[in-house]
């Protein structure tokens, strides 16, 4: 088992646009960031976008519809 694997950039990419939608969307001041709210909104895009082709190359099309796996 390797300690960072897609899935774990997938949880990261996920707390990543959780801090950033969150902040943007509660007021948050990105100013001092040098981005603003849209520019914060656009890069959580950006991320999100990033997750669906990650998971598009890992699971393919099919693995992206396709019901979880059962866990024996």
């Amino acid at each position: 088992m390797t300690l960072f694997n897609t899935n774990a950039l997938h949880n990261l990419l996920n707390t990543l646009i959780a801090i950033i939608c969150g902040g943007a969307l509660a007021g948050f001041d990105w100013t001092m960031f040098g981005v603003s709210d849209r520019t914060a909104l656009q890069i959580s895009g950006a991320i999100a976008l990033a997750k669906i082709i990650i998971n598009a190359v890992r699971d393919g099309p099919r693995g992206m519809v396709a019901p979880p796996a059962k866990e024996t």
